[in-house]
């Protein structure tokens, strides 16, 4: 029996294979899926970091092109202390306009269970919903696709709007926040289903990114 004070029940934290890697639960895997079929690219758990509290964590995605770390959690795994904490001391701290690798500094999400798609929801209706994510410092996150590398990813809205791969301006693309539903979540555990995008090819290395520049100011 259950009451209005018990948790969320758990996401099961079912050990999945996807591809070549193991991972620790199903939405771990749901969500290394969704990031392929998204074109981004990642690695599954690439490091252990010592955070400023003297806490040890080991996020689960790092997005090498994009800068970004991506934390998974399910309902009723509310602790999210250290990715907090990691989201703060990663930030931008430029006093001035910003010299960091990637603009605002390394960005960190929260990756939740898919949103599912409305009944109403006119064309075609993904089978699995879509995914949500939230940033637990600073500005909001914002999904984006470059026009000039078409990588996706994420961007907060302090300016300039800059894609987080190639620097170039995504000032004139569209924004969409999770709840406006725009990118399709893809459960490993059911056959088929895979939202498939151009192959993107390796990432970049620092010598095909170039220097980094400032934008020059209208």
């Amino acid at each position: 029996m259950s009451s209005s004070q018990d948790p969320a029940p758990a996401i099961d934290a079912v050990p999945t294979l996807y591809g070549d890697t193991m991972f620790r639960s199903r939405l771990e895997a749901d969500w290394a899926a969704t990031l392929d079929g998204a074109g981004i690219q990642w690695l599954y758990e690439p490091e252990t970091i010592t955070l400023p509290s003297g806490a040890v964590y080991v996020p689960d995605f790092w997005l090498p092109e994009l800068g970004t770390w991506i934390e998974v959690k399910g309902p009723g795994i509310p602790r999210v202390e250290k990715t907090a904490e990691l989201a703060r001391s990663r930030a931008c701290g430029c006093e001035a306009a910003c010299s960091c690798r990637w603009p605002g500094g390394e960005f960190v999400l929260l990756g939740r269970s898919a949103a599912p798609s409305r009944w109403n929801e006119s064309g075609h209706r993904p089978r699995y919903g879509y995914a949500m994510w939230e940033a637990l410092w600073g500005p909001s996150a914002y999904f984006v696709t470059c026009p000039a590398c078409a990588r996706a990813q994420c961007i907060t809205l302090r300016r300039p709007w800059l894609c987080r791969a190639c620097h170039r301006s995504v000032e004139k693309q569209e924004l969409h926040s999770p709840v406006d539903r725009v990118v399709r979540f893809i459960e490993t555990s059911r056959a088929g289903g895979l939202f498939a995008m151009p192959d993107l090819g390796k990432p970049f290395t620092d010598e095909e990114l170039g220097p980094y520049e400032e934008p020059e100011e209208n």
